[in-house]
């Protein structure tokens, strides 16, 4: 609010407005203060603009520290206002009374008494017009985030369902259960468990917001199987979980999507293999990382909108720090953790198992 456009327009209307106000009420009759009713007059507009600007100062410092919570930024911004209030009368209102009254501090108590309490007043008004317009701002930015995570949760739900009646999904892992069929019965009824695995566990991902890493390692290993059973020596995967990170949570389908992503868009074949590694190593993170050996043809757009709704999720959570970083010999993705405490009961339901 202090820093609105027209800024000094306002400040001189609330100056004075605030010294009609004050003449209307003749109350230079009842406080004969001994000063021109022109210089109080340019003191009420000195010490509304000094209050204004002070505050703007003071809020522009606040907004650079990005204080949380929201009641803890209202209660240094009071605080400020009332020191700002407090110095603004006494810079402004002591010159005054020594040139414009007398020499003589006894005579200043009355009118700087009364300097106070009308700077105090118009300091309430400006901050609670400024609290106003705080509130309403946060809450413009909730809706938006809101808004926001809305259509984050769209488009992820969007590319579930995409990857759900994958076309050329469905036809490489029929295509190999053909083969499959006909080389090795035991091996064909092992590719369809695994595969019915797969497919069970995307479709009820989008019932859950959070997923324990556990549950998510048992569907990674089934769709694992099927890409080894289908590119055989052409994919190396090693996967080394900690004990420690398995009764963490992330988002449902993540490692999947991770995984996808290296599939497609690197070259896999025996001459060139594509070593895929997921680990967590400090309780706090896991990472999926291969080796980089890029398709000549990338959509690269295409690489970075699953990754950008994975941190955009994240970030909705609170949990920031979905990195990315790519040499010329590897790609690697690192996602964190989320613990939920015991007593937190928040997204048992999403915890629990179908």
């Amino acid at each position: 609010m202090f820093k609105i456009r027209y800024r000094f327009g306002f400040m001189f209307l609330l100056g004075a407005y605030s010294f009609l106000n004050t003449l209307l009420l003749e109350s230079f009759d009842y406080y004969h203060l001994g000063a021109d009713q022109w210089v109080i007059f340019l003191l009420f507009l000195a010490v509304t603009a000094g209050i204004w600007e002070g505050n703007r100062l003071w809020d522009n410092w606040l907004s650079e520290k990005d204080i949380e919570p929201f009641w803890k930024r209202i209660g240094y911004n009071l605080a400020g206002s009332v020191l700002i209030t407090a110095l603004v009368t006494l810079i402004l209102g002591v010159p005054t009374a020594y040139y414009s009254l007398s020499h003589d501090w006894h005579e200043w108590i009355l009118p700087l008494k009364l300097l106070l309490m009308f700077c105090f007043r118009v300091n309430l008004f400006l901050n609670t017009i400024h609290v106003i317009f705080l509130y309403m701002k946060k809450l413009e930015e909730s809706h938006q985030q809101l808004e926001s995570y809305k259509r984050i949760t769209s488009q992820a739900q969007l590319q579930s369902l995409r990857n759900q009646v994958n076309p050329h999904f469905l036809f490489n892992n029929l295509s190999v259960l053909t083969a499959l069929i006909a080389q090795d019965t035991t091996a064909s009824v092992e590719f369809v468990k695994q595969f019915s695995n797969v497919y069970r566990y995307i479709l009820k991902s989008d019932e859950k917001e959070l997923i324990e890493l556990r549950q998510e390692l048992s569907f990674i290993h089934s769709y694992l199987y099927l890409l080894k059973t289908r590119f055989e020596s052409g994919l190396s995967i090693q996967v080394d979980i900690s004990e420690g990170c398995l009764s963490a949570y992330i988002l449902p389908v993540s490692l999947q999507m991770l995984v996808e992503n290296a599939v497609k868009h690197n070259i896999i074949s025996k001459g060139k293999p594509l070593h895929i590694d997921i680990f967590c190593i400090d309780n706090e993170t896991i990472t999926v990382k291969n080796n980089l050996q890029r398709k000549p043809i990338e959509d690269d757009q295409s690489t970075r909108l699953g990754l950008t709704n994975i941190a955009k999720r994240y970030d909705f959570l609170g949990h920031h720090g979905v990195v990315v970083e790519q040499t010329d010999k590897y790609f690697s993705v690192t996602i964190p953790l989320i613990r939920i405490h015991s007593e937190h009961t928040l997204h048992n339901d999403m915890a629990s198992s179908d």
